[in-house]
C-alpha cells in the first residue's frame, strides 16, 4: 500500500481537483484507489460525481475507538474507492480534531487496520495550511505532493511549506519523499517568470509536467465529474496522465 497526501499551504490552487483526478488515472491503470477527504469542506464529493450518501458518514463521524475507516468508504462511479470528511455538526468536528490531536498515529493505524490490497494506492485530501488534518496526513504519509500555483503568492508559500513538511515529518524525515506539481501554467509572461524561480528554489523535487489551464476543468466540476473522464484529451488531463506516469515510475523506484 501506497500512501499519498496532497497538500497546500494555500487554499485556492486546485488540491482537490489534481486529488481527485490523480485518483480516477491510477484507477484507470488497473490500482485499487481509495480517497480520503480530510477537509471539513467535504468538498471532495462534487469531483466523483456527487456520490448519493448519508450526509452524517465520513471519516469525521469515526470518533469510536472500534470505528473502522472502510465504514465510511462509498464506491465512485469513475472507478475509485471514497471516504468523504462527513457532516456531522460543529460539535463533531470539534471532537474528531481533539481525537487527530490526542492520537499522533490515529490516521496510520486506521489504514494499516483497513487491510487494502497490497497494490492499493490511497490518496488523502488536506486543508491548506497549517492543520491537525495535515499533521495526521503527514504522518500517515509514504509521499507528499504539494500543489501551486504558476504565481507569486505560491512562490511565497514554499518556505512555509517547507517548514510545515520537516515540522509535521519528523518521524518519518528518512523514508518519506516530496514533490511540487505547479497547477495551471499558462503562457503569460509573469507565470513563466515564476516558474523559473519555482525550478530554481526546487530543482528536481518540481514536478517536470505543469498542469495547462483549461475551462473544462471547471466544466468538469459542474457535471460533478474528473476532467480525465470528462475531456480526457484536453492539455490538463494529457499533462495529469503524465504526472501519474512519472509518479507511479518514481515511487515504484524508490523516488
Amino acid at each position: 500500500m501506497i500512501v499519498i497526501a496532497i497538500v497546500s499551504a494555500k487554499g485556492g490552487v486546485g488540491k482537490t481537483t489534481i486529488t481527485a483526478n490523480l485518483g480516477v488515472g491510477m484507477a484507470q491503470r488497473g490500482f485499487p484507489v481509495t480517497i480520503l477527504d480530510l477537509d471539513p469542506q467535504n468538498a471532495m464529493q462534487w469531483h466523483l460525481g456527487g456520490l448519493e450518501q448519508d450526509e452524517s458518514n465520513g471519516i469525521s463521524l469515526l470518533t469510536a475507538a472500534r470505528a473502522k475507516l472502510m465504514d465510511a468508504c462509498y464506491t465512485s462511479p469513475f472507478g475509485v474507492n471514497f471516504v468523504p470528511f462527513g457532516n456531522g455538526g460543529e460539535k463533531q468536528r470539534m471532537r474528531f480534531e481533539n481525537l487527530l490531536e490526542q492520537q499522533e498515529p490515529w490516521l496510520r493505524k486506521k489504514l494499516q487496520a483497513a487491510k487494502l490490497p497490497a497494490n492499493a494506492i490511497v490518496l488523502l485530501d488536506t486543508p491548506p495550511g497549517p492543520s491537525v488534518y495535515l499533521k495526521q496526513a503527514i504522518h500517515a504519509a509514504d509521499f507528499l505532493l504539494v500543489v501551486v500555483l504558476a504565481d507569486a503568492a505560491s512562490y511565497s508559500t514554499l518556505p512555509e511549506m517547507e517548514e510545515l513538511i520537516s515540522t509535521y515529518g519528523h518521524r518519518n524525515q528518512a523514508s518519506i519523499g516530496s514533490a511540487y506539481i505547479v497547477n495551471q501554467g499558462s503562457q503569460r509572461q509573469l507565470a513563466k517568470d515564476v516558474l523559473t524561480l519555482i525550478a530554481d528554489r526546487l530543482g528536481e523535487r518540481m514536478v517536470p509536467f505543469i498542469v495547462q489551464e483549461s475551462p473544462q476543468v471547471e466544466e468538469a466540476l459542474a457535471y460533478e465529474r474528473p476532467v480525465l473522464e470528462y475531456k480526457p484529451d484536453n492539455p490538463a488531463s494529457l499533462s495529469i496522465q503524465k504526472i501519474i506516469d512519472w509518479l507511479l515510475t518514481g515511487l515504484k523506484g524508490g523516488r
